[in-house]
């Protein structure tokens, strides 16, 4: 129980993250025609909160391991619930967009510090299945806000409402964040605690400031992490933001059939999570990121040859999206293996900065890509960008699977925990 419950209230960030770029893309067709946005104001919308997690990821991050983990996870969802509301309540662009790009803020700023304490919570030997399945709550809010979509779906400007659910669920989330404990890692760090297990030297591994994260020996690995998840994010959020798009132009002409294809996507998301769970402390993270990576540039440059449309588009999505998650989940908690406890949040917040970039390239350009090249040949091109990630986490990941922190993470020390259980 005392693991069990980490997991669920540092996962619960992921589960608002889903729920609510689902909920935009899918309302985003409606606001653009209510309040008549160019196709420059509806790209900025789309990736406003992208916009902000690139700020919010920065600073939480940073600040995670200047101050500690337990006093950011409720301020972080403040911002979530405040500019969840404000969204609900604009009237126009300029209010929408603001209110998007604050409300990322808060968002981005829970990667970092989520991911982080729950590796610095999860034991050694399942650290992996504890990670994944945290992060595949995604997929249950994207699965909810389809539902919730469809329940409000009939009310007159309907996105208000949903903007709004949003923004109240986070509520409880904040309260029993403040009951969480303060990480004994960090602690450690700060030579707050000393014990057998936890001490500075073996937290630190002789990296005691920001400065040493961009320099060797752990320089080329922030690098490689970064471009890996930014590569990833420019295919995933690319064509994820827009399944409701895509499905309506190219297959479905009904929003409810558009709904309940979407909520099909995310089932298939879950599969792909609940097969990841049992695999990721098995098989290792290097073949579980290797193959999810693999099969997205497979079936994102195969499904643009065979310029696939129509029904098949649904079970196209579900196995790409089923696949897509083994390598999210790696790029998304590998950092928090491999950097040391004095710049692991900093590290993961910079990592998760850096791959919403890719993720706001992809989501801006995308809809215009569409319409110089065509739907095929952009899957095409985020096929390519799949398979770069996939080279560069051939050559430079390490495995993690198994192991204490102490001997994952990277440093100017090398030290190995003898009292591994």
């Amino acid at each position: 129980m005392q693991k069990i419950r980490p997991l669920f209230v540092s996962s619960a960030g992921f589960f608002l993250d889903g729920y609510d770029l689902s909920v935009i893309s899918f309302a985003l067709y409606f606001i653009a025609q209510e309040m008549k946005l160019s196709s420059s104001q509806e790209g900025l919308v789309s990736s406003a909160s992208l916009m902000g997690m690139t700020i919010g990821a920065l600073l939480f991050g940073f600040l995670g391991d200047k101050v500690g983990r337990k006093k950011l996870m409720g301020i972080d969802l403040i911002f979530f619930m405040t500019f969840g509301i404000t969204s609900a309540l604009s009237q126009n662009f300029t209010q929408l967009f603001i209110s998007r790009l604050l409300l990322g803020i808060g968002i981005g700023g829970d990667y970092p510090i989520s991911s982080t304490i729950m590796s610095e919570f999860s034991p050694a030997v399942n650290r992996g299945k504890y990670l994944v399945a945290s992060i595949s709550l995604y997929w249950v809010g994207t699965l909810v806000a389809s539902i919730v979509n469809l329940t409000f779906l009939s009310f007159y400007e309907f996105w208000r409402y949903t903007f709004l659910f949003g923004a109240l669920i986070s509520l409880p989330i904040i309260l029993l964040r403040i009951k969480l404990d303060e990480s004994p890692r960090w602690l450690a760090s700060k030579g707050l605690l000393v014990t057998e297990k936890f001490n500075p030297q073996v937290e630190n591994k002789g990296i005691n400031g920001i400065k040493e994260l961009f320099e060797n020996p752990l320089l080329p690995y922030v690098l490689a992490v970064s471009m890996v998840w930014f590569l990833f994010d420019v295919a995933s959020y690319g064509i994820g933001l827009y399944y409701p798009l895509v499905l309506r132009e190219f297959a479905f002409p009904s929003n409810v059939e558009v709904l309940y294809s979407t909520m099909a996507i995310a089932g298939g998301a879950l599969l792909g999570y609940l097969i990841a769970v049992s695999a990721i402390d098995s098989l290792g993270r290097r073949k579980v990121l290797l193959t999810g990576l693999g099969g997205m540039a497979f079936l994102l440059i195969i499904g643009g040859i065979t310029k696939i449309e129509g029904f098949l588009l649904v079970p196209y999505f579900m196995t790409f999206v089923a696949l897509e998650q083994w390598a999210g989940a790696v790029t998304l908690f590998y950092p928090t293996e491999i950097f040391p406890t004095s710049v692991r949040s900093t590290a993961q917040g910079f990592a998760t900065s850096v791959s919403r970039i890719g993720a706001i390239l992809g989501v801006y350009f995308f809809p215009s890509m569409v319409r110089s090249v065509g739907f095929s040949s952009s899957l095409i091109i985020f096929g390519i960008t799949s398979t770069l990630a996939l080279t560069i986490s051939f050559l430079t990941y390490r495995e993690t699977r198994k192991k204490e922190l102490e001997e994952t993470s990277l440093g100017k020390i090398t030290i190995i925990n003898n009292n591994r259980k």
